[in-house]
């Protein structure tokens, strides 16, 4: 059995955690229009992702993407720079959007 990344939230603690969260999609922007979490921001740049953890100490930001490998990627880029106060959700988009969250749909009823 794997071990839990330090950084890492399971679907169950991003759903129980998600008020208290700055929720990152960072998927591409088309992917984001279609569907998203409500009031997940969009964003693709690592940098700036930087930028919001460092302007939001006290904050935990989220990021989640597809499957997870990505959020996991950039989360892991920027625990290295020293940014503590980002974690991914270790699960993929479809499990989310299915997961009783709120989903903002483009031009389509729920």
């Amino acid at each position: 059995m794997a071990t839990k990344h330090t950084n890492e939230l399971s679907l169950k603690e991003f759903k129980e955690k998600i008020n208290d969260l700055i929720v990152i999609d960072v998927r591409g922007k088309g992917y984001f229009l279609i569907d998203h979490i409500k009031d997940a921001i969009n964003i693709e740049s690592t940098k700036r992702i930087e930028y919001i953890a460092k302007e939001n100490k006290d904050k935990q930001i989220a990021l989640h993407c597809h499957h997870g490998n990505t959020a996991r990627n950039i989360v892991e880029e920027l625990l290295a720079k020293g940014i503590k106060n980002v974690f991914f959700v270790n699960t993929n988009f479809s499990d989310i959007a299915k997961s009783g969250l709120e989903i903002i749909y483009y031009n389509k009823q729920k």
